[in-house]
This record gives structure tokens, C-alpha cells and sequence, in this order.
């Protein structure tokens, strides 16, 4: 092992498709082990005899500390050896899953979800340094458009594959699955990504105060969401404790290029509109749902089948926009992106209890059109905006706004919803206060002046 003051790996003159695919495969094993277990909770919870509440932690044991490692992982993406932590990553989301799997307790199942989710999770905040040094300039934006669409795509297949292995296998079998992708993962990974040599890095305190004080500030802000409206006290207590690490960290000397990096005006303003953008998961994940379900009594297949037309208009536009990204300039095109979201977002504005489920799925299939023009243009634009040394925690920044916001939507949504005097005006109060942050994100970015960022030149 090293010191964690090693040269980063030079950005790429050229585009190595085989690190991309695999960065994007890996990043689709990551998120699935989220994603995919919902399904599995009713199971977990009658094999262990626990709470539907204690259930929950199956799901926060692995994505909190996802969300907490991401800042540091990002700046250690700067100066490491993106192959040997990128293995390392993997390989250690092998042996969590494993160890899930033949979990006897359900204690020792959330102690390997977290093991799998701590060190899992630094892949997340490695891809944006693993782009930069994969992906040259000029095809940067159909990069990250094809590492979106397999995270759109393949997604949506775990989702709906998880349930069939749940009832072939059993709970336990949906762990060796991903045991075996991750297996497949690092091996992408080990044949493609870029090496300086220098293998693991040594953490050393830096490393250590910065993942414990950003990790932590992160993990109490996420955790904060999950209370709000059930403990709304440890709400606040997470709330609180999240502000004061996040002071602590700010504070630290190591933390200085980091936090002038987050000042800059375009950098800040594009990552703050970004989350704000995100929350439009707060009308796909409650508004719409609880629409077909309370008012309309839609049955929970049909209302994941209405659902499922945001990501099919999402995998549509996700290539195109990649390509006018490289073509025009991915800062233009995620504005104009996000400026399509906000007018996609208006025809579910009128939606009521008598709208029809073909009407209301090609509604829903017109804003997943729209913010597949911005998504991934938005992810390209954020990489660029930042110094080439700094592009790893540009990347981890991006990836812990976007998870900031799917989780302020709903949160919103709900609070929201509350107020109305029935379950329609819920939902429309509730889609009105997502419309309020899109069209708050997109005059964010307006502020930025995305289409000064000059076009790369083709190679």
C-alpha cells in the first residue's frame, strides 16, 4: 500500500469504451443493491420475526453509508490508483453480499450490508475521475449518456427481476446475484481501467477526519428524511448533528480545495440546481403513485406499469442527449433540458381523479422524455466545470446532491400533500411544490451561464 499523495491518472486522449461500459456496470451493481431489495423486505421480515419498522435498516444500513463515503472517495479519486480502488470497491461488495447471504442473524445482516455499502459505496465517487481519465473531452457526453442508460435501463430490469429470484431462491438468493455481478464487475474493472501503479493507498488522518465529518454530516442529513414525519425530535437531532460536522469539516485544512471548489459560482449554482431538479422523484415516487392508488384504485402492478413510462422516456433521449451534449455543448443542453422539465412537469398539473391511465402514462412519458434531455448533459456539464485534478470530487458531489434530492422530494411531496382537504387536492398541492423546486432549479442554472462553457474539440 501507499500514501494517499500519489499523481493522478492524466485525463484521456482518446475514449476506452471497455472502462466505460464497465464503470457503468459496476455503478449499476452499487445502486442495485438498493434498489432491487425492497422486494425482499416482507421476507426478511418473517424469517428474522422483526418490525416492518426494522425492516427499513436492511435499506439505510447500505444506503448510508453509500451517500457518507462519496465526498471522500471523490477526493481520493484524485490522487489514487483508480483500477486498485475500484477493484477494492468491488471486491468488498462481493464479500458483503456474500456475507448477507448467510447472514444467521439480523444483526450480522445489517453489519454486512454496511461493511458492503462503506466500502461499496467508493465506487460512487470514483466514476467522475474514472471518466475524465477513460473519456476523451469530446465524447465525454456520450460516456456519460451510455453509463445513464445502463443505469436507466439496467435498473429497471433488477427492479423487476428482483421479485422472480425472491420467489425462485428466496431473499437469500437475490444476495449471491449480486455476489456474482460484483464478481463480474471488478473483473471489467481490472481489465480496463486506467493504473498509475501505485496500488492501494495508505489512509492516513486526513482521509480519515474528512470520510468521519463529511461522511457523517451526509448520513444525519439523509437519515433526517427518514424521520421527519414519523420522529420529527430525531429529525431535528440529525438535522442538528449534520450541521455541526458539516461545520467541522469546512473547518479542516485539508478540506480547503474542496470548499473553494463548491464556492465557485458555476460549480455551486449547477450542483444546487441539480438537487433541486432531482426532487422531481417527490411527484414519480408519492404524488403520482398515491394519486392511482387513494383516488383512482388503480392495482399496484398497473401503477408500476403507468410508472415505468418515465423511464422508458428517459432511456429514449438519454443517447441523443449524450450526443447533442458532445455536439453543442453539455451545459446548453442540460439548460434547455431543464427548461423542457419544468414544462414537461405542467400537463401533471391538471391531472385529477377522472384522468385516464393512458393519458396520465403519456404525461409521465413526456417529462421522462424531458429530463432525459437534461440528466445525463447535467452530469457531463458538472465534470467540466471543475478543474481536471478535481474531477473525482466533482463527481462525488454530484452523485451526493442527486441522492439529496430524490430524497427532499418526496419528503416535500408529503408535507405537501397533508395540507389538501381531499386526496386530489393533496396531489395537486403536492405536485405544485415539485413544480416549485423544478422551476427553481432551472432558474439556478440560468444563473450559472451554461452556454459560456466552451464545445470540446472533436479529436
Amino acid at each position: 500500500m501507499t500514501t494517499t499523495a500519489t499523481a493522478a491518472a492524466p485525463e484521456a486522449a482518446t475514449t476506452r469504451w471497455g472502462a466505460i461500459l464497465a464503470v457503468g456496470f459496476a455503478q449499476l451493481v452499487v445502486a442495485g443493491g438498493m434498489s432491487t431489495l425492497a422486494v425482499a423486505l416482507p421476507a426478511i421480515r418473517t424469517d428474522f420475526a422483526v418490525t416492518e419498522a426494522a425492516t427499513a435498516w436492511v435499506l439505510l444500513s447500505y444506503a448510508l453509508p453509500v451517500g457518507a463515503v462519496a465526498i471522500a472517495a471523490g477526493r481520493l479519486a484524485d490522487r489514487a490508483d483508480l483500477r486498485a480502488v475500484s477493484v477494492f470497491s468491488m471486491a468488498a461488495l462481493v464479500v458483503g453480499s456474500v456475507a448477507a447471504a448467510l447472514a444467521p442473524t439480523f444483526a450480522l445482516l445489517l453489519a454486512a450490508r454496511a461493511f458492503a455499502g462503506l466500502l461499496g459505496g467508493l465506487l460512487f465517487g470514483m466514476t467522475g475521475r474514472i471518466i475524465v481519465t477513460s473519456a476523451a473531452a469530446s465524447q465525454r457526453g456520450r460516456a456519460m449518456s451510455a453509463i445513464a442508460l445502463m443505469m436507466t435501463v439496467g435498473g429497471m430490469g433488477m427492479v423487476g427481476v428482483g421479485g422472480f429470484l425472491i420467489a425462485a431462491f428466496d431473499w437469500r438468493g437475490l444476495f449471491w446475484v449480486l455476489a456474482a455481478m460484483s464478481a463480474i464487475a471488478l473483473a471489467a474493472l481490472a481489465a480496463t481501467v486506467p493504473s498509475n501503479g501505485t496500488g492501494l493507498p495508505r489512509p492516513d488522518r486526513a482521509l480519515l477526519v474528512d470520510t468521519a465529518t463529511s461522511g457523517g454530516a451526509i448520513a444525519a442529513f439523509l437519515l433526517a428524511f427518514e424521520y421527519v414525519d414519523t420522529a420529527p425530535w430525531i429529525a431535528v437531532g440529525a438535522f442538528a448533528s449534520s450541521v455541526v460536522l458539516g461545520a467541522v469539516w469546512v473547518r479542516q485544512k485539508s478540506s480547503a480545495p474542496t470548499v473553494a471548489l463548491l464556492r465557485s459560482p458555476q460549480m455551486g449554482g449547477a450542483l444546487l440546481s441539480l438537487t433541486l431538479m432531482s426532487g422531481v422523484g417527490g411527484l414519480l415516487n408519492f404524488s403520482l403513485p398515491f394519486l392511482l392508488t387513494d383516488v383512482q384504485e388503480v392495482r399496484p402492478e398497473l401503477v408500476s406499469t403507468v410508472m415505468l413510462t418515465f423511464i422508458g422516456g428517459v432511456a429514449v433521449m438519454t443517447p441523443v442527449s449524450g450526443w447533442l451534449a458532445d455536439r453543442f455543448g453539455a451545459g446548453r443542453v442540460s439548460l434547455a433540458g431543464a427548461g423542457l422539465v419544468v414544462v414537461g412537469v405542467v400537463p401533471l398539473l391538471l391531472v385529477d381523479g377522472d384522468t385516464g391511465l393512458w393519458d396520465l402514462g403519456t404525461r409521465i412519458a413526456l417529462l421522462g422524455l424531458a429530463f432525459g434531455v437534461f440528466n445525463s448533459p447535467m452530469n457531463t456539464h458538472l465534470l467540466a466545470a471543475a478543474p481536471a485534478e478535481q474531477s473525482g470530487t466533482a463527481g462525488a458531489f454530484m452523485a451526493t446532491t442527486r441522492t439529496i434530492g430524490t430524497s427532499l422530494g418526496p419528503v416535500l411531496a408529503a408535507l405537501a400533500w397533508g395540507l389538501g382537504a381531499t386526496a386530489v387536492d393533496g396531489y395537486r398541492l403536492s405536485a405544485w411544490t415539485v413544480a416549485a423546486l423544478l422551476l427553481l432549479g432551472a432558474a439556478l442554472q440560468v444563473t450559472t451561464k451554461p452556454w459560456r462553457t466552451p464545445v470540446p474539440a472533436t479529436a
